[in-house]
């Protein structure tokens, strides 16, 4: 896939990310400050990543996605291998293992993950499975040990996750609640993830977690590098701590 060299700021956040499209190889042409999403939470900012299988080393973080398919530990390691060690590499989980993670969670942590995405969480029970899974296979699980390394990403996607929000929150040691407005808006019948009634979803969650003190994701598609600054700057205006930000390829 052909890729171009991409220059956006902001003005609220330094520099913003950008992939060409979800998925897709990444080009960056300035460095973000290299540190950890745990250290950017703890100092009151804002964590700025993207999905990629083909990681770059300028990011907080970078998710690297095992949703769907065979489950590849080598590809996953040569991808954490390519990180800065002050980068945080996050592994969204098969989804098939949302109902019992413990021998998925085992295996990315040693492959080396220092973060974990849970997709598609719709109950306290999944939550608690997947948290208390990886608290058990690893020491220093954030925000439970304040000097933690390891976070756990939450992703919430549909209206029954909406629904069992603040019993899923009362889960300790969640250290993102990360939102899906795409598969919300399929779930609802919504034209896209823009729609008015998947917005009106999103800030519910938002105020949520803006109570409790637990940061909010958002993933963020855009059609220019203009429309991804302007995106990134409303976000975080509004309160989202983590960022993961796509353009299209035209």
């Amino acid at each position: 896939m052909e890729t171009h060299t991409i220059r956006i700021s902001l003005s609220y956040a330094a520099l913003v990310c950008l992939t060409l499209c979800a998925l897709g190889p990444v080009v960056f042409a300035q460095a973000l400050p290299q540190t950890s999403v745990i250290e950017r939470l703890q100092e009151g900012g804002a964590a700025l990543g993207t999905f990629t299988r083909s990681p770059r080393p300028e990011l907080d973080y970078i998710v690297i996605d095992a949703q769907y398919g065979a489950l590849d530990l080598s590809a996953i390691r040569a991808s954490i291998a390519g990180l800065n060690e002050d980068q945080t590499a996050v592994v969204r989980t098969p989804l098939a293992a949302r109902e019992a993670p413990e021998a998925v969670i085992r295996q990315l942590l040693a492959a080396g993950a220092h973060g974990l995405m849970f997709p598609d969480v719709e109950t306290r029970a999944q939550a608690q499975a997947a948290i208390h899974a990886m608290a058990a296979e690893a020491a220093g699980l954030w925000p439970l040990d304040s000097a933690g390394q390891l976070i756990a990403m939450v992703q919430i996607e549909s209206p029954r996750g909406i629904a069992n929000l603040e019993q899923i929150l009362e889960v300790a040691g969640i250290g993102v609640l990360f939102l899906g407005p795409t598969d919300i808006a399929s779930a609802i019948g919504a034209e896209g993830p823009d729609a008015t009634e998947v917005e009106a979803m999103v800030q519910d969650v938002l105020a949520v977690c803006l109570a409790r003190d637990i940061a909010c994701g958002y993933p963020i598609v855009a059609d220019s590098p203009r429309d991804a600054e302007a995106q990134s700057e409303a976000r975080l205006a509004q309160g989202f701590k983590v960022l993961a930000v796509m353009v299209r390829a035209p």
